[in-house]
């Protein structure tokens, strides 16, 4: 990933850029003022080539490549991108400053020029390599990701096309671009950046001061996101239409705003933290506290690097800040040049050398690792995968991006008379090969349901004809009566005695737990014809507690007290809708200890928990005028995955269980005795069919749903969601 300029190139290019806007630009007229007087390169040094800089991101990336190999140990190793954030805004605002303090201007032209020359050259080849490998070797859901994505990832907003496509970032089979949205967020980084930065120093403030409005700015992002995390229903208080239904923690991980937080971290402190300016007198009394203070910071990113969950909510509220802010530690020893010892490591030349390739690394190796299929913890796999990207990337490095940076095509173009067209034909040749798979893929999109999965339109409407024409026949079971775990009571047993006309369409709010949110953010094409609207309530690791936590037979913590108000949320998401459909049971399977006092999963306390506190989210509900429809529990098939945020449960796996809870809401149904209220069956394929239950493209990681088990789930119900909307 990208932090600046090549290695000892950062001065030089600074002085070509600026020597270059005076002769193109009239000097400023005398008289005219600047925040600071003009200070000359004699007079203030410039931050130079910092080797330690590449050091860190040699380690960040690596961290980076062991996350995508899968391995549990490292299942938080995402916090390496935000390292790479927080150099690049220390790193690229520490340029800017000393280009203005040089001349007093800054270059935009050669500013993006540069950035241009370091970043497209590799970029726009794995594209093309993608494109080319996905047509021959993908499999029919990666040829169509990544023809969803390449238009995306040109244009360097790939991160957006995720969001808006409600493309789970950590779910469903792995994209060979999914992780172009981290360039993503630093291209739009440099295409702001550079203009607010101008912006400010014309304000004329004090730098410290501008520093600590920078710094201000991040502590408003992470407000932000943390407001979001704690249960906001929408973004920015009332997204447009294009945000409706974005999955909360596909946009908190993605989004620029909310990984703006790094980059203007760095920045802020850019303009405070200049050592390299101050004498060793000034630089002398925190000489030995720096090192020790740069190792912490360190290590501790490793330690939240090996703990971390990318779904885990606490991630975005607090951990994902504070590695931000020991990345930023980190680098403030790094450019010190009293830290003698951090420095000395962090320098260490095998480092340097692989922080030189950290961009064409991270770049090539996602999509090696897809293909190889190393993204399993497979350690032959990522050895193996491992190979490959090294050479690949060092061929990228020397023979592509090497020359680009410094100038060939600019020495070819001055040249062009005297050499052949063949680079010519060769882009041309590229891009026709760009074009051509983006429009051929279409003839490989074979994937069964895939992301194009349809909602069967005809299919409702068969079996509406179908049950209209039978009604329940007279001695059926009253509603009211009262299950057994012996004697299971069917949908039909709370259902209306009478026939009542199913709607032709119905407004619906699903609420519920991270099931109920897969649910809601993976509608089929062509469901709008009967679900006009849909409304995601769910509140993610959350079922229908808001106190204690779950106890497992394996390791593993949750905390329920962020649920506090699931039941207003609900309540808020089913308003003015006919029907909410309840998806819960991923966290109903367990024993929960709720401060010392353990209830029981299957005793008469735990049960008495759950119908309780389910039937006060139902209560919510009824309370808005909606009907309520309790969905069915699938058996689940937990598997480990990648970017999973829970391990796979052996409970959730325990089919028993699973049908002890839906015994339970069949009883909280029929305690109702309201047509209004009811238990409606899922699909059988969940416990019938294993090639189904256990296939990861239609549960990601066997629990919750991809597009196409949720267009399983959306035909099997939708014909007693209509005739409940119709009560």
């Amino acid at each position: 990933m990208d932090g600046g300029d090549h290695p000892r190139r950062h001065v030089a290019s600074a002085v070509t850029t600026i020597v270059d806007n005076q002769r193109s630009t009239p000097a400023p007229e005398q008289g005219s003022r600047s925040d600071e007087p003009t200070v000359r390169l004699h007079e203030f040094p410039a931050m130079g080539y910092q080797p330690s800089l590449d050091g860190l991101r040699a380690l960040s990336v690596a961290v980076v490549l062991l996350y995508h190999a899968g391995f549990s140990w490292m299942h938080g190793g995402f916090f390496g991108v935000e390292v790479f954030f927080v150099v690049s805004g220390f790193l690229i605002t520490s340029l800017l400053l000393d280009e203005r303090d040089r001349h007093g201007r800054v270059g935009f032209r050669h500013f993006w020029q540069r950035r241009a020359r370091r970043l497209f050259p590799a970029l726009y080849a794995v594209l093309l390599a993608v494109g080319v490998g996905t047509v021959l070797w993908g499999s029919a859901e990666q040829q169509s990701q990544v023809r969803r994505e390449i238009p995306w990832s040109i244009f360097y907003v790939n991160n957006w096309g995720q969001i808006l496509g409600n493309v789970p970032y950590f779910a469903g089979e792995p994209s060979p671009l999914r992780h172009l949205w981290s360039l993503a967020v630093e291209e739009q980084w440099y295409l702001i950046w550079p203009l607010v930065f101008v912006a400010l120093m014309r304000v004329r403030l004090p730098r410290h001061l501008v520093g600590s409005l920078i710094l201000c700015a991040a502590a408003v992002v992470w407000a932000y996101t943390f407001w979001i995390q704690s249960g906001s229903p929408t973004l920015l208080g009332g997204p447009p239409a294009a945000f409706d239904g974005v999955d909360r923690t596909n946009y908190m991980y993605l989004s620029t705003i909310t990984r703006s937080f790094g980059l203007l971290l760095g920045a802020g402190a850019a303009f405070i933290w200049r050592p390299w300016r101050w004498n060793r007198a000034e630089q002398a009394p925190a000489g030995r506290a720096l090192d020790p203070i740069g190792a912490a910071a360190v290590a501790m990113i490793g330690c939240a690097s090996a703990v971390a969950a990318i779904t885990a909510g606490y991630v975005y509220q607090w951990l994902l800040p504070l590695v931000s802010i020991l990345s930023l530690v980190a680098v403030m020893v790094a450019v010190h040049p009293a830290a003698v010892g951090f420095r000395r490591i962090m320098s260490w030349s095998p480092l340097v050398e692989m922080g030189k390739r950290s961009y064409g690394l991270y770049l090539w190796s996602w999509p090696i690792f897809v293909y190889v299929g190393a993204t399993d913890g497979s350690v032959g796999k990522f050895v193996w995968a491992m190979l490959l990207t090294v050479v690949i990337a060092e061929a990228s490095y020397r023979y592509l991006e090497t020359p680009v940076r410094r100038g060939i095509i600019g020495t070819w173009w001055r040249d062009r008379s005297t050499i052949t067209y063949w680079p010519i034909g060769a882009g041309a040749f590229l891009v026709g090969a760009l074009a051509l798979f983006y429009v051929s893929v279409d003839q490989f999109n074979r994937f069964e349901g895939g992301e194009d999965a349809v909602f069967e339109l005809g299919a409702v409407n068969e079996a509406l004809t179908v049950d209209e024409a039978d009604p329940p026949e007279a001695g059926q079971p009253e509603a009211a009566t009262q299950p057994t775990e012996s004697a299971a009571v069917t949908s039909s047993s709370v259902a209306p005695t009478t026939s009542v006309a199913a709607a032709t369409s119905a407004t619906l709010a699903i609420v519920g737990d991270s099931q109920a949110n897969a649910l809601a953010i993976n509608l089929p094409d062509g469901i709008e014809g009967v679900f006009p609207d849909v409304v995601n309530g769910s509140v993610d690791g959350c079922s229908v507690y808001d106190s204690g936590s779950v106890q497992s037979s394996v390791r593993f913590g949750n905390n329920f007290s962020i649920c506090q108000g699931w039941q207003q949320d609900w309540a808020d998401a089913a308003a003015g809708k006919d029907v909410a459909l309840v998806v819960v049971g991923a966290w109903d399977v367990f024993d929960i200890d709720d401060d010392g006092t353990v209830y029981g999963f299957a005793t008469p306390e735990g049960d008495a928990l759950f119908v309780r506190n389910l039937s006060s989210g139902i209560d919510a509900m009824l309370a808005e005028g909606t009907n309520v429809a309790l969905l069915e529990v699938a058996c689940m098939r937990p598997q480990d995955v990648e970017g999973a945020g829970v391990r796979a449960l052996p409970e959730r796996g325990d089919d028993a269980r699973t049908a002890h809870v839906n015994d339970l809401l069949r009883q909280t149904a029929a305690t109702y005795d309201s047509p209004r209220v009811e238990f409606i069956e899922g699909p059988d394929a969940w416990c019938n069919d294993e090639t189904i239950a256990s296939d990861l493209g239609y549960r990601w990681d066997g629990v919750h749903v991809y597009k196409p088990g949720a267009n399983l789930i959306y035909t099997t119900v939708a014909p007693d969601l209509l005739r409940l909307a119709a009560v």
